[in-house]
């Protein structure tokens, strides 16, 4: 009895040390330095002050992998409130010297998608720049379980300067992140990059926005923005449940935008064209009641095999017919700076989806291309221009 009892005692306080070691971190130092491995640990949940970018709430979300508040829960509908937590164009920029890069992590949701793959669901994605900041891909070898890990290796074998490089790490497009911890060998050095302060690109869309079915995180379209435009962006795309709805756009209005991008019609396929466009202007009138920023309209893709689906066909021509009409009859309004993207100017390939509506990365490069010539466009960006 005397044996179980010491057995019970050691089990527990083993248990006690591992959470004492998981929290404290904070600040710049390492939760926990891992001896055998030589690496030390930063929990990024733990940090002294917020370090998510493309993140609208950091205050309020500090210490958290979500994309709304939690004052939230309450207003939006259930789906949208789930979908919410997914990580969606969240990144983590931080610089160090390390040769190698160590990513653990768990997630709460499935890992696996009949039609998406699990790196883009779940996987991680690290990019730096080379000397003429030019994004440039880290692969990193990966394995999914219980806890995700990931380890990016020979860092600082393309420079022979590799002090304090500035990384940028792309968070799961389609799962809710638990816990987080980065490790850099111990005698290299970590410091994390504060939010962007500069007016956002804000974008409220549907699935295809949130990142299906990009291949990794930083091939949604979104994300290819944020690597090759000079502005952070905020991802409030929801699966299936991007519909223009006021409780959403309420907290979208508490963000000062630099440009507002409404791309919500392939989830208002099968609504009449009345419902689409009175929700259109309904939405548009909302964000002017408060910002002056431009507003930017985006017409559906197109269903890939909707020339031989008749139906497909009919069903997306006649919302992007509402949708313009919408914005014909908000022009004369007087609604300025409202701006549109067509199908044409999407021109999505044949070969650019998945299931004929969900962009494979081919596809996403073809969003990217469109918005990037409109959004320069719209915010007088000249291509030179870099983060």
């Amino acid at each position: 009895m005397k044996k179980l009892h010491l057995i019970i005692t050691l089990i527990l306080l083993a248990s006690s040390v591992g959470a004492q070691q998981k929290s404290e971190g904070g600040g710049q130092n390492p939760i926990l330095t891992d001896a055998k491995q030589n690496t030390n640990w930063y929990d990024v949940q733990k940090q002294s002050s917020p370090i998510l970018q493309g993140v609208g709430w950091n205050e309020e979300l500090k210490g958290t992998f979500g994309r709304l508040p939690l004052r939230a829960k309450a207003k939006v509908r259930p789906d949208v409130w789930g979908l919410s937590e997914n990580c969606a164009g969240i990144t983590i920029r931080f610089k160090t010297n390390a040769s190698e890069i160590k990513v653990v992590y768990q997630v709460s949701g499935p890992q696996v998608f009949p039609h998406m793959p699990n790196t883009g669901i779940s996987g991680l994605d690290l990019y730096t720049s080379d000397s003429q900041g030019k994004a440039v891909w880290s692969s990193g070898a990966y394995s999914f379980g219980d806890t995700i890990k990931y380890t990016f290796k020979n860092l600082n074998s393309f420079t022979s300067d590799p002090t304090n490089r500035e990384y940028q790490l792309f968070l799961p497009l389609y799962n809710h992140v638990k816990w987080m911890e980065i490790g850099v060998p111990k005698e290299a050095e970590l410091t994390w990059m504060t939010p962007s302060t500069e007016k956002p690109l804000v974008v409220y869309g549907t699935s295809i926005a949130q990142g299906g079915c990009a291949s990794r995180p930083g091939m949604a379209w979104t994300g290819i923005l944020n690597r090759e435009l000079p502005y952070p962006l905020i991802n409030l795309a929801f699966s299936g449940n991007g519909l223009l709805e006021k409780e959403v756009l309420d907290f979208i209005n508490e963000l000062d935008a630099k440009l507002y991008i409404l791309d919500c019609l392939p989830n208002l396929v099968g609504r009449s064209a009345k419902e689409i466009e009175n929700a259109t202007r309904q939405a548009v009138h909302q964000i002017r009641t408060l910002h002056k920023a431009p507003i930017l309209l985006v017409e559906h893709p197109g269903y890939n095999d909707s020339f031989v689906d008749k139906k497909k066909l009919e069903s997306y021509t006649k919302a992007n017919q509402a949708s313009k009409a919408a914005f014909e009859k908000l022009k004369a309004d007087g609604i300025h700076d409202l701006y549109y993207l067509s199908y044409e100017e999407i021109n999505m390939p044949m070969d650019g989806t998945v299931d004929g509506i969900h962009s494979t990365d081919y596809g996403m490069r073809a969003y990217a291309d469109a918005y990037e010539k409109k959004i320069r466009k719209i915010l007088h960006t000249p291509k030179k221009l870099k983060k």
